[in-house]
């Protein structure tokens, strides 16, 4: 994977620093794709801002089986330590059930997909983005963007456990706080819909027909995924259709 933006010098101090609070980018969000752009863009020598609601360990159950042309990505770009001491799991394929019936579906031959917790996944990235030299990693929310006309030029943020707002500028901005992100509802006209949920649980010690595989099942009333995330653990998403019931009185559970 290659990335090169061009960044007029004269549009920013460049190589910015915390002194003058301009950077070549600002990156709003540490997730997956936040941390991986800082981490390329810090090896191309840009100063980088990376900011994050929240550093600590993020509980999702989004994003936690890589297939293999992704883990073959990572590795290329240097990333690929990010799998380990995560008690992440090598997956090997995919088994498919559908009418009683199951069939493996085997990757490429020496192609290798890699399951885990969500969490464990993003701090290893967030721990590679920080060490990246040029970047820079604070905790604190966005709470606007600095806008000219048709361009942004910046952000204004609150950094963790302060009162005070603190302006930052750089001629590129790229939002990646997630699927909530107050960002994102501001740029569209129509609000998303949803037509069902992922329910997500953990099975422990289970044994299951693949070993280091995932599993999808095609049944009704739902449809489920199960793979590996650890030594003994599995996940299970159930698709739930709308609406979803109440998890508060106990309805989701039943």
């Amino acid at each position: 994977m290659s990335l090169s933006i061009d960044i007029n010098d004269n549009d920013s101090n460049h190589k910015g620093s915390e002194e003058n609070n301009h950077y070549d980018v600002i990156i709003v969000g540490a997730g997956i794709c936040g941390c991986v752009l800082a981490y390329l863009l810090g090896r191309q020598g840009r100063s980088v801002l990376l900011v994050e609601r929240d550093l600590s360990e993020p509980d999702r159950i989004v994003g936690e089986l890589m297939q293999p042309a992704g883990v073959d990505k990572m590795c290329e770009i240097g990333l690929g330590d990010c799998f380990q001491d995560i008690d992440a799991a090598i997956a090997y394929g995919m088994g498919v059930y559908r009418q009683g019936g199951a069939v493996r579906l085997p990757y490429p031959t020496k192609k290798i997909g890699y399951s885990f917790h969500h969490g464990r996944f993003v701090m290893k990235l967030r721990g590679s983005a920080e060490r990246t030299q040029g970047v820079k990693l604070i905790q604190g929310t966005v709470s606007s963007l600095i806008e000219n006309g048709t361009s942004v030029s910046g952000v204004v943020y609150k950094k963790s456990g302060e009162d005070s707002l603190t302006e930052v500028f750089a001629p590129l901005t790229v939002i990646c706080d997630g699927c909530s992100s107050n960002f994102r509802r501001g740029m569209i006209t129509e609000a998303p819909s949803a037509t069902s949920h992922f329910v997500g649980l953990i099975i422990k010690d289970c044994e299951v027909p693949f070993p280091n595989h995932g599993h999808v099942f095609l049944i009704d009333p739902s449809p489920m995924l199960l793979y590996q995330i650890g030594t003994n653990e599995h996940r299970v998403l159930v698709d739930v259709p709308n609406p979803l019931p109440s998890a508060s009185n106990g309805d989701l559970s039943r």
